[in-house]
């Protein structure tokens, strides 16, 4: 802030005048030292000379002394005061650029009137009172689109303030105040300003006090604080759903609770699927707030589903608090049916422990129970039809491939499917290096090792990190031992695979890769017993069923969205002329979406989803009606779970922040006023333009002047003693 002298009454400085009365005194009384007859003793007169100087400089200093006593006196009648020159309150002809935060955590209710009411009224006053701007706009913190351009017609920011609502996302206070300075930096207007309406949210004012822009342009913050007090809130910051969504499988709920009280709050919490409770409400106790904000805890519950389709549902928190939109988080899940398997046989041994094929059909028809089906048929019946409606293939020691089988295969793969390769002593390794180029692991060499009671055997190294093998046992010692006597070996490759089992050596027994949105798994050895004993061990069958549950994944799906995301509704079913789709939203309300055609199939896109709840949408006019369930689906949309963090910034630190960042950063720091109402933050504004009153310390100076003055004419007074008259000899005449 820069400041300037100004005086309350100029025309008192005339008595500066004054300053001068002492010096012209001293001209005309300044006459020539009468002479004195001194014997010819030249030391006393080299003392007189001495003692005259002295006495000389004395006379000034107490000159200097009274003028500059008469001109403070003067200076002190006048009121002189330090006033602000570049304050937006030095000039009301300003421009304001109107920052008005109306993310969720203004949601904030207590005695009727929530935050959001509380700094659209203020915001009101600004647009509507005497101090409004000449030039205004108005910037929400949630919105699209690119912010209004300042205007000196106050009518549009005021319709836009009135037609604003709470929305979603954070406000990002920082990004938002970088564009008001953008805005603000093309006005001619003498003095602009920055105004924000905000509940000083932490999470919202992060980075702000680092932006440079501030102080390089000088502009004044206003802040105005429109949180009333600190709020009690307990909310579910995140909802994180895992497992299989398959029928007969257990689905896992995991709610994080944040609590943002100054209090300990106990709270109960329960899982709703499909309108019915399940299970036990589950009661947490959450501390209060501390030094590193918020207290966090999770709540776990389990479901299984027991029909396939689309599953709506919430896990909610029973207590009411000051913010309730943060109480509830659903979801909306697509349960499938059952995971399908294909078998193909490579034939050669037909039944035993010894045929690869009847070893994997054993271990896989076992697994009906947890809604595994299989079909199994030779390799001479396969085709890109045999996958149909499959998410999993097996080949059992297949010996070759036609290129129309390989590309159907690798097509599936492509597409999401997992292909799982078991190679044995028919397998052609030639055949399938030219087949699979490029979807292989690496390229399959010579089957190495002998079989037989007396042949050399090596244990197998199992990464019990991997998807298919991690926590099927309490402990690693509780794995059982895989012993391999022949396996064919991998050859260099793409190196982008990551191995299950491997020899001693390091050498990839069983290994895994990614190829297109699917998964490509080779077996270097057989499915039975003839090569190693992994198909008779513990080990196979949860591994065959983990490939099948995660192959599976992609059947059922999560439509869960936060507020403002774009959801795409893709039918699954191959529809003909035009169709449309109808959304009902929330609160009863129908969208009408025109169904078009991309890469996947037909697809609409959805944008108002401003509204937390479940949506729920269907095809209609569709040319091809197809299965309902493939023409009809639903969709969850929950808040940004950060708003629940409703921890705020003391006003006072965020100013002494900016002030620090500034200085750090060799700028000088921009003027921060800030206050609960528009008025405070107005009045401190205005104390600080009215600057400082100097009448008091002058008038201090004035006192002590008038001691020194004292002491020193009194001194001068006591040495100038009368010259003796024997030393006169014009008085001994």
């Amino acid at each position: 802030m820069t400041l300037a002298l100004t005086f309350v009454t100029p025309l008192l400085l005339l008595g500066l005048a004054a300053a001068a009365i002492p010096v012209v005194l001293h001209l005309l009384a300044s006459v020539r030292a009468p002479q004195v007859y001194f014997p010819t003793l030249r030391f006393l007169k080299m003392g007189m000379e001495k003692t005259a100087r002295r006495r000389r400089l004395e006379h000034w200093l107490l000159l200097l002394i009274r003028s500059a006593l008469l001109a403070a006196l003067a200076l002190a009648v006048a009121e002189p005061v330090l006033r602000s020159t570049a304050g937006f309150w030095a000039d009301k002809r300003f421009a304001a650029v109107i920052i008005v935060d109306n993310s969720w955590s203004m949601g904030v209710r207590r005695g009727g009137e929530s935050r959001f009411d509380r700094a659209r009224r203020e915001a009101g006053k600004l647009l509507g009172g005497q101090s409004k701007p000449g030039a205004a706009a108005v910037i929400l913190t949630n919105s699209a689109g690119k912010p209004d351009a300042l205007r000196s017609d106050l009518e549009v920011p005021r319709r836009r303030l009135s037609e604003s609502s709470l929305a979603s996302g954070r406000a990002a206070i920082a990004e938002h105040v970088r564009k008001a300075v953008s805005l603000l930096e093309d006005q001619s207007a003498p003095q602009k300003a920055i105004y924000v309406f905000s509940d000083l949210q932490r999470i919202s004012f992060r980075y702000l006090a680092e932006l440079a822009e501030i102080a390089e342009a000088g502009i004044p913050l206003m802040l105005v604080d429109c949180s009333d007090a600190e709020a009690v809130n307990v909310g579910i910051e995140d909802l994180r759903i895992s497992g299989s969504r398959i029928v007969g499988r257990d689905v896992k709920f995991t709610a994080a609770l944040i609590n943002s009280s100054p209090t300990d709050k106990e709270v109960h919490v329960w899982l709703q699927v499909d309108g019915r409770d399940v299970g036990e409400r589950v009661r947490k106790i959450l501390p209060a707030f501390g030094e590193d904000g918020p207290t966090r805890t999770t709540v776990e519950f389990r479901h299984c589903f027991d029909s396939p389709g689309v599953h709506v549902g919430q896990v909610a928190v029973s207590e009411a608090d000051d913010l309730g939109i943060d109480n509830v988080r659903r979801f909306s899940l697509e349960i499938s049916g059952h995971i399908r398997a294909v078998l193909v046989s490579g034939g050669g041994v037909v039944g035993g422990a010894y045929d690869p094929a009847w070893m994997l059909q054993v271990g896989l028809e076992s697994a009906r129970a947890w809604s595994i089906k299989t079909k199994t048929l030779s390799a001479g019946r396969f085709g890109a039809k045999s996958l149909a409606g499959a998410q999993a293939v097996f080949f059992a020691d297949v010996p070759s491939f036609t290129v129309e089988q390989a590309q159907a295969v690798i097509d599936f793969i492509r597409g999401g499917g997992s292909a799982v390769f078991f190679l044995g002593p028919a397998a052609k390794a030639k055949n399938y290096n030219e087949r699979f180029a490029g979807v292989l692991p690496g390229r399959i060499g010579k089957a190495v090792g002998q079989v037989g009671l007396d042949a050399r055997a090596v244990t197998a190294v199992r990464n019990l990190r991997h998807k298919y093998l991690a926590g099927l046992y309490e402990t690693p010692a509780d794995y059982p031992e895989v012993i391999i006597q022949r396996y064919y070996r991998l050859e260099g490759g793409p190196g982008d695979h990551e191995t299950i089992l491997s020899t001693p050596a390091g050498e990839p027994i069983i290994s895994e890769r990614n190829f297109g949105s699917g998964r490509m798994v080779l077996s270097a050895t057989t499915a039975s017993r003839e090569w190693n004993n992994f198909a008779t061990s513990a080990l196979f069958l949860p591994m065959m069923m983990r490939i099948c549950f995660t192959a599976g994944e992609r059947l059922g799906g999560d439509n869960n969205f936060v507020a403002g995301d774009v959801v795409k509704i893709r039918p699954r079913a191959e529809l003909t002329g035009k169709s449309a789709v109808n959304v009902t939203m929330p609160d009863g309300t129908i969208e009408v979406l025109t169904l078009g055609t991309g890469p996947a199939g037909p697809v609409a896109s959805f944008a108002k989803t401003d509204q937390p709840g479940i949506y729920r949408w269907k095809v209609v006019s569709a040319g091809r009606p197809g299965r309902p369930g493939d023409l009809a689906g639903a969709f969850a949309v929950n808040p940004d779970g950060a708003e629940s963090d409703l921890v705020g910034i003391a006003p006072t630190a965020l100013a002494g922040e900016i002030k620090q960042s500034a200085e750090r950063a060799g700028l000088k720091p921009p003027d921060v006023y800030f206050g609960k109402t528009l008025d405070e933050v107005h009045a401190a504004a205005a104390d600080a333009a009215a600057g400082d009153n100097l009448w008091d310390r002058l008038l201090a100076v004035v006192i002590l002047l008038l001691v020194v003055e004292a002491v020193l004419a009194n001194r001068l007074r006591r040495g100038a003693e009368p010259t003796p008259a024997h030393l006169n000899p014009s008085l001994a005449a």
